[in-house]
């Protein structure tokens, strides 16, 4: 029964979510500096105070869910032959022919 226990625990050790620790870094772009310019007996002196910036990266961790392949198949329109309410016959259209006109002609039309 003991061995059973043991290795319960084991498995639920090797199945354990570990979540890894915030870390500090450096991030010059955020770093603040003050400069200061004084006067001391004719002299110039110059002082600087500089402020460096961290930030405090947690990392996310999750579960990244994997898709299941899922297959579409496109299903074609139905075709409904049924007749519409038109002109039954067919219609028979002969277009003019072209005329020519020129200045001092008469157009003859027949």
């Amino acid at each position: 029964m003991q061995v059973i226990a043991v290795l319960l625990v084991c498995l639920a050790a090797a199945n354990a979510f570990y979540v890894p620790a915030t870390t500090l870094v450096r991030t010059p772009a955020h770093d603040s500096a003050i400069i200061k310019s004084d006067r001391l007996g004719g002299n110039f002196a110059w002082s600087t105070v500089e402020g460096h910036a961290y930030a405090a990266i947690t990392p996310v961790v999750q579960r990244v869910l994997t898709p299941v392949g899922v297959s579409h198949h496109a299903v074609a329109t139905p075709y409904f032959g049924y007749p519409y309410a038109g002109y039954p016959y067919a219609a028979q259209y002969v277009a003019p022919a072209a005329v020519d006109a020129k200045a001092g002609t008469p157009l003859l039309v027949a």
